[in-house]
């Protein structure tokens, strides 16, 4: 076999891998994944979010939403929007908490 042949293979061998890998399917987003970030948001409006950090609350909501209309289509991005919309859910809680535990220092400071 020549050097020439033995190139060629090891560069279809290469491609056949290659293209394999890029076949792999992603799992959609799993319950639990679409339930944690419901969770968060609810924790996040619990904590008062809708007053202190509403902005971060509604991008939860809406990358939520297009989570579960994504879910049929695209999983992968419908897996990516569902941690996103956790991911923002806990920013607008701590945003929330920070902002509840400010007042009640303000409120301390005040009080002689």
């Amino acid at each position: 076999m020549s050097a020439v042949q033995i190139s060629l293979r090891r560069a279809a061998a290469i491609v056949g891998i290659v293209t394999a890998a890029g076949c792999v399917v992603v799992p959609p987003p799993s319950v639990s994944e679409l339930a944690d970030a419901r969770t968060a948001i609810v924790q996040a409006e619990q904590a008062g979010a809708e007053q202190s950090a509403r902005g971060e609350l509604n991008a939860a909501r809406e990358r939520l939403a297009e989570a579960r209309q994504l879910l049929p289509t695209d999983p992968q991005l419908a897996r990516w929007r569902a941690r996103e919309a956790e991911s923002d859910a806990r920013l607008a809680q701590a945003t929330a908490q920070d902002a509840q535990a400010r007042l009640a220092l303000n409120e301390r400071n005040l009080t002689p």
